[in-house]
């Protein structure tokens, strides 16, 4: 069965920011909990070592409140402030194990949680201001949009490709010189960070599946990465396609203060 996602579907940021609040919550009640049993069954060395390991994790979880809030504000507002900016990254990156953990026991396709974790992150990315440069600025493409049949390799050189027209790099290419940017075409994450170690981009743009993308961001931290999920219509990492149209905004949307 053939598989699409496209980028004309409304993805909802509420299936992560939903899963994550119920994290906190958990989180929140275990340790009341937990506080209330110690209370009640240690001896009092025991209980003193027990107690301050509670309120150490309550401490951090209302911090992780404080950075669930200030998500949801940024998100509504569509600006941010440099002071909460550390809690709402902090959040996302260290509780988003959890949140997937809390997706499988509620039955929620980790498919979806992860879209959702993507358009946050994007959203957020998009409430901030950047000035970058065309040459610090890295597009990350995924081997599948080349054409299975094709036998030109293009991971070590995108300009490889000889522009036949059976697949999209071609109009992807063209969109990458005339920005005027780095463009890298990876097969998985291994290539990924050696090319983010080997051009030192400060801001990237990222194309692949929600997987790699949800991953990728997690593990470029704190690079600001813009996903943009691909499509597929034959299935999964093979002769996939990209919204040209979307992927040609994430890349204004960091040149925008360099374009005259």
């Amino acid at each position: 069965m053939s598989e699409l996602i496209s980028s004309k579907i409304k993805i909802k940021k509420r299936v992560f920011l939903g899963l994550l609040l119920v994290a906190l919550l958990f989180l929140l009640l275990a340790s009341f909990y937990l506080l209330i049993v110690a209370s009640s069954r240690y001896a009092a060395y025991l209980r003193s070592i027990f107690v301050v390991f509670i309120f150490s994790t309550l401490i951090f979880t209302l911090l992780f409140l404080f950075g669930l809030l200030a998500i949801v504000l940024t998100l509504l507002q569509k600006r941010t402030l440099p002071f909460p900016r550390w809690f709402m990254e902090k959040t996302l990156l260290l509780l988003y194990p959890f949140v997937l953990q809390i997706g499988r026991f509620t039955h929620i396709a980790q498919e979806r949680i992860q879209r959702s974790f993507i358009e946050v992150n994007n959203q957020l990315i998009y409430a901030r201001a950047f000035n970058v440069k065309a040459g610090e600025l890295l597009l990350l493409l995924p081997h599948c949009l080349q054409n299975d049949g094709c036998s030109y390799k293009i991971t070590r050189n995108a300009e490889n490709c000889r522009r036949c027209g059976k697949c999209q790099l071609p109009e992807i290419l063209e969109i990458s010189s005339r920005s005027g940017i780095k463009v890298r075409v990876v097969s998985g994450g291994t290539l990924a960070r050696r090319a983010l170690k080997e051009y030192g981009p400060r801001a990237v743009v990222a194309v692949a599946c929600e997987r790699d993308l949800s991953s990728g961001i997690i593990d470029s931290f704190p690079l600001p990465v813009v996903g943009v999920l691909n499509e597929r219509p034959h299935g999964p990492c093979f002769n996939t396609r990209v919204n040209l149209t979307a992927l040609q905004d994430s890349i204004d949307f960091f040149l925008a203060e360099n374009i005259n």
